[in-house]
């Protein structure tokens, strides 16, 4: 049966939605400093994926389990989370010691490491006792939590449902790891809220992180892409109601420091969508750092950095957007995640993800 928290809620209330924390626990606590929490009179509800690719494993679950003693803040199971839960449960060695190739540093070693454990190879079993008493406490917390929550007006799950009206006979793997859920639907009357894919895969992200509310297939995701994009960042959707009246906002915290943009760069091109599963790049040129490409799959032209591209089906992929070009404007912040050539890769104020030339940058 369906793990599911089934909320019966106020007539007013604000929710902070957040999800992919991915163990950066001081950017989650800033996030919420960021939004106001306020843990007496809102909902928290956290989309799942709270562990691994980030550096604050053990910091954030114990942050989260902390959190989750307070009735109005729920967390949610998600696909990375498991990865815990089955190294200290249902692994066998070989497959333990396989995870630890593919994923060396990770929530269990982190916790196995802190008792002065540091290799699995010998007394594999003994040593996995010693490690799962330690985190007893942890260890139940994640493989309680729930897979949904259940309010009149939003579903919450970290990954997707199924297209069916009976959602809680939806297969697991569906839950925690569909992809591309908002190009699928769902035959429900409410919204169905999820993280797990970010929101910068798709088009109607316009080239930023920031949360997608599809008010006409009734789909909300909210992955700012933390850990899993080279400019990602942690994402609250804000969800207030009053009465029958409903706003919805959204809250951002990049995850490096801000630098002032020093003069105004305005950008002659604007970015051409390009979608990281389908695109077919075909190079048609070179500039410096940068390929200049055409999209076979919709006749898109433009330049894409060569860091940014990659190959497998037979074909040349993008993960960023061509000519994504940034105009900025002076004493703008501009968050900087790395360099190409002549430029700055990085997120704008306004959450536009992209480039701009260094010498306007501090």
């Amino acid at each position: 049966m369906m793990r599911t928290v089934k909320l019966t809620l106020p007539e007013q209330y604000r929710i902070i939605c957040v999800s992919d924390i991915h163990a950066h626990c001081d950017d989650f606590k800033a996030l919420l400093d960021k939004c106001g929490y306020r843990p007496d009179s809102d909902y928290l509800f956290i989309l799942g994926d709270i562990l691994e690719k980030g550096r604050q494993n053990i910091e954030t679950l114990r942050f989260v389990k902390k959190l989750c003693e307070n009735p109005k803040c729920i967390c949610l199971q998600g696909n990375n989370d498991t990865m815990c839960e089955r190294m200290a449960f249902r692994d066998t060695k070989e497959k333990f010691l396989s995870r630890l190739k593919f994923r060396p540093d990770n929530t269990y070693m982190d916790m196995a490491k802190s008792i002065g454990i540091t290799d699995f190879d010998i007394d594999f079993d003994d040593k996995r006792v010693l490690v799962n008493n330690a985190f007893s406490d942890e260890l139940q917390f994640i493989r309680d939590l729930p897979l949904a929550i259940d309010t009149e007006d939003y579903l919450f799950v970290h990954a997707g449902i199924e297209d069916r009206t009976d959602w809680e006979n939806s297969e697991e793997r569906i839950i925690q790891s569909t992809p591309w859920f908002l190009r699928s639907r769902h035959p429900l009357s409410k919204y169905v809220v999820v993280g797990h894919f970010p929101c910068f895969n798709f088009r109607r992200a316009n080239n930023t992180n920031r949360p997608i509310i599809d008010l006409d297939q009734r789909m909300i995701d909210i992955d700012g892409g933390c850990e899993v994009k080279w400019a990602g960042q942690l994402n609250a959707l804000i969800i207030k109601k009053n009465g029958k009246d409903y706003h919805y906002s959204d809250v951002f915290l990049p995850l490096v420091p801000s630098r002032r943009v020093k003069s105004d760069f305005i950008s002659d091109t604007d970015y051409k969508y390009c979608d990281v599963d389908n695109s077919d790049l075909e190079i048609v040129g070179e500039q410096g750092e940068f390929h200049r490409v055409l999209n076979r799959y919709d006749g898109s032209e433009g330049l894409i950095p060569k860091r940014c591209t990659g190959e497998w089906d037979g074909r040349l992929h993008g993960w960023i957007n061509l000519d994504c070009f940034l105009s900025v404007k002076k004493d703008e912040q501009f968050y900087v995640y790395g360099e190409i050539g002549d430029y700055y890769f990085g997120i704008a104020q306004n959450g536009q993800v992209g480039l701009v030339p260094k010498e306007h940058i501090e």
